[in-house]
């Protein structure tokens, strides 16, 4: 076995650590849960992406607070940064233009399953940004990988195209839309990708500090469309009253746990009634805060390779959920495609593990050369 592959299965026997099952539990748990409160507010209200964004910006902010509060003389201000703020200004302006579209574009007739698909396929923009920009090089390993994804992306795309062409012609101006705003946040989310790569290069990972900054720094923003935002409140609040014990009926799994509650908690839990998009709103922000947290905690105690593959099955196993679960159109090319970006993720990651190992391998030799010749 060589040495890309050893650290390949070794990324796999690392998740089944004994610090890895509550990781693997906010990422699954939290970023699926995620996707089945986002599916249910676009089938009911398509044009809410920027309420949506906004809902989780704001709870970030409000969380991340308390981590970069520090009390001075006057009262409670704001720590020192340690990157500069014109670099996170920059990132903020990029990370809420990349948000905001790839939430519009749900309300241009795009299906949760392409749009899960399409977000995965950003690897050839960014490839082809790190090497006109960063001048990076690529192994074969690595563009054979980049292509399955690409191929995989078109191969859906244009699947779903044909679908949505049949079921309504007049949506295919609508659908051109959403595919141009999500090939627009794909072009940024690579470009911004590559400017958080050279921060944190340079300052080091900063991650709690950007995830706050990013969006507090990108609140002001929202008053842009306050108008919209004040149009999709009024669609919110005319959805239906429901008891919090009938939406967790309508929560996979979580309506099967009314069966262990006490008795007085589920007639207190029926007692209480919210308006049932509301309720589902706050759900898609506490489960996207759960699947950040996921994330960022697996950046700590894993290698890169373990985060991608355990990304990469995350998005597999939305993208079955919402198939499944909602009964999504799913055609062949769109099957083909998915199975084509899923293993193209694995190839490339695999790619990357062995480019990058060459140089240690490298480095040992030569330190032995070394040691010898002191000999």
């Amino acid at each position: 076995m060589d040495d890309a592959s050893g650290t390949f299965v070794g990324a796999l026997a690392q998740m089944l650590a004994s610090e890895f099952p509550m990781i693997l539990a906010l990422i699954f748990g939290g970023c699926c849960s995620n996707v089945f409160a986002l599916e249910v507010l676009v089938t009911d209200a398509p044009r809410s992406g920027q309420l949506i964004t906004f809902g989780q910006f704001l709870f970030v902010s409000l969380e991340g607070l308390r981590h970069q509060l520090t009390w001075g003389r006057f009262g409670p201000k704001l720590k020192p940064t340690i990157v500069p703020i014109r670099n996170w200004l920059f990132l903020v302006i990029m990370f809420f233009i990349v948000s905001l579209l790839n939430n519009l574009a749900l309300g241009y007739n795009i299906s949760v399953p392409l749009h899960i698909i399409f977000r995965s396929g950003g690897l050839i923009v960014n490839m082809i940004l790190g090497a006109l920009i960063l001048k990076k090089r690529y192994s074969l390993g690595q563009i054979v990988g980049v292509l399955f994804v690409t191929a995989g992306v078109v191969w859906a795309t244009l699947d779903n195209a044909s679908s949505s062409h049949e079921s309504n012609s007049g949506n295919t101006t609508e659908f051109l839309t959403g595919i141009f705003l999500l090939l627009v946040a794909m072009i940024l989310s690579a470009g911004m990708g590559l400017f958080q790569e050279v921060t944190y290069r340079k300052y080091g990972k900063q991650w709690r500090e950007g995830l706050f900054y990013t969006h507090f720094l990108a609140l002001p923003f929202f008053f842009m469309f306050y108008k919209d935002l004040l149009n999709q409140v009024t669609v919110y609040n005319k959805s239906p009253l429901m008891a919090v014990a009938d939406l967790m009926d309508q929560v996979p799994l979580l309506g099967y746990t009314k069966e262990l509650m006490p008795p007085q908690l589920l007639s207190f839990l029926s007692s209480i009634q919210l308006r049932k998009l509301w309720a589902f709103l706050l759900m898609n922000v506490l489960t996207q805060y759960v699947c950040i947290a996921g994330v960022n905690r697996m950046t700590s105690v894993a290698t890169s390779l373990t985060l991608n593959l355990v990304l990469n099955l995350r998005k597999f196993s939305s993208l079955m959920f919402s198939i499944i679960y909602f009964k999504n159109p799913f055609g062949f090319g769109a099957k083909m495609g998915s199975a084509l970006v899923f293993f193209g993720t694995l190839i490339y990651t695999r790619a990357g593990i062995k480019a990058n190992s060459k140089p240690s391998v490298a480095t040992a030799t030569e330190n032995a050369s070394v040691k010898q010749q002191k000999k």
